[in-house]
């Protein structure tokens, strides 16, 4: 059960998904397509956190791939992950919590501007002029994206992907594989093409980023952590071994003005689940913040 549910969460995480079972604040933004933007807002506190795509949940998913509906211990899984942030944070911040790509897939206008620029519309409709972003694995990706694009952001958290000497050439190899067909990404089954091409378009539009030309422009507070063992594997492959990207780079992340955490013995899977990772952002958060 316990690690069913972690690969729950790793899911949500990995693709961009959000669901559960309980609304405080609901509202909706207009994307770049003129789609909605569903989002939750919860807690008590001050300061907005913004909580990147898939770090919890707002609706409901699609059914896994092969099933009629969601099996109960995915959405109970993804409910007590939304339950983890508001117990943990909703005290000291007001909690937004995105549905985001969304469940009809962006196919062709997924990209890094478009993405910035709905997160923006959301922070708009939520109310929320200044705010702090945590995001992990593709929420990093775009929360990158987000702070380059904007002077509104007061911290970033980047979680499960490095930050200087990003792997997008595996992630665009990664979108492609996924809409040709059935396969495996850290050993968890996904069937979904029309998914795949909208990430596609995404890693497309950031084939010539160079994040290393990018980091004088970065002045919030920010982190970026990880598991010392996540290693992406396609279809049983291992991929580039992002944990060692940052490790090695750490000395000059923090040059560049980065907070660089590592967390022993930690794989992708491990660092989705909630209790590991909502104590690093808590912690954090609680420094840089005051």
């Amino acid at each position: 059960m316990k690690r069913t549910k972690r690969w729950s969460w790793a899911w949500a995480l990995l693709l961009g998904m959000t669901a559960g079972p309980a609304m405080a604040e609901a509202g909706q933004a207009v994307a770049h397509d003129g789609s909605p933007i569903y989002f939750e807002v919860h807690g008590g506190g001050e300061k907005f956190l913004f909580l990147g795509p898939g770090t919890a949940a707002a609706r409901a998913l699609p059914a896994l791939p092969g099933q009629e509906m969601m099996p109960e211990v995915f959405r109970e899984a993804l409910g007590q992950a939304k339950q983890a942030y508001i117990d943990a944070l909703g005290s000291k911040y007001r909690l937004i919590f995105i549905e985001y790509p969304g469940i009809e897939p962006k196919l062709y206008t997924l990209t890094p501007a478009a993405v910035a620029r709905d997160y923006l519309a959301i922070a708009d409709a939520a109310g929320a002029r200044e705010f702090a972003y945590a995001g992990f694995s593709w929420g990093c990706v775009t929360g990158l994206q987000l702070a380059l694009r904007t002077d509104r952001l007061t911290a970033l958290v980047c979680g499960g992907f490095p930050v200087m000497d990003g792997v997008y050439e595996d992630m665009l190899t990664t979108a492609r594989t996924m809409t040709e067909g059935t396969g495996t990404l850290y050993g968890l089954v996904y069937d979904s093409p029309e998914n795949g091409r909208q990430f596609l378009t995404y890693y497309e539009g950031l084939q010539s980023f160079d994040d290393r030309a990018v980091q004088g422009a970065l002045v919030v507070p920010r982190l970026n952590w990880i598991g010392d063992q996540d290693v992406p594997t396609l279809n049983g492959k291992p991929l580039t071994h992002m944990g060692e990207v940052i490790i090695r780079n750490r000395a000059e992340l923090e040059a560049a003005g980065w907070d660089v955490q590592i967390l022993p013995g930690r794989n992708h899977l491990d660092a989705a689940a909630p209790d590991v990772h909502i104590p690093v952002i808590d912690e954090w958060l609680s420094e840089v913040l005051r």
